[in-house]
């Protein structure tokens, strides 16, 4: 059974250790930086009602050697989990393709877009 939490990360703490050089932090080919973090679930809720806690990773190399710090906390959700059922017809959204032409331009069709079309 699937079951939905819900919280919030810090984004000041994660942008600040990016900056800093955390190992946590890493850029990948597709220029994307990543964050490696661990998450688990806590056998008791805190003042808060956190259940869950999301620390970043340090690389292999530099565990022990450098600060771990928190970039949040859940709480299990009383929503109902999201399922397959969810996304039953989202595939037959018309969402436009961009499509560059050779000169550069940017068209955007559909897939049963008729020529006769302004887009």
């Amino acid at each position: 059974m699937n079951t939905n939490y819900y919280g919030s990360v810090c984004l000041t703490e994660m942008i600040e250790k990016a900056k800093s050089g955390h190992s946590a932090f890493s850029k990948a080919q597709n220029g994307k930086i990543y964050c490696n973090i661990t998450v688990w679930i806590n056998e008791e809720e805190d003042k808060y009602g956190n259940t869950m806690s999301i620390q970043a990773n340090s690389s292999k190399e530099k565990v022990g050697k450098e600060d771990k710090f928190y970039l949040g906390n859940c709480k299990k959700s009383k929503a109902k989990p999201i399922s397959d059922k969810d996304f039953d017809g989202v595939d037959d959204i018309d969402i436009p393709e961009r499509v560059t032409t050779g000169g550069g331009e940017t068209k955007e069709t559909f897939k049963d877009a008729k020529d006769d079309l302004p887009f």
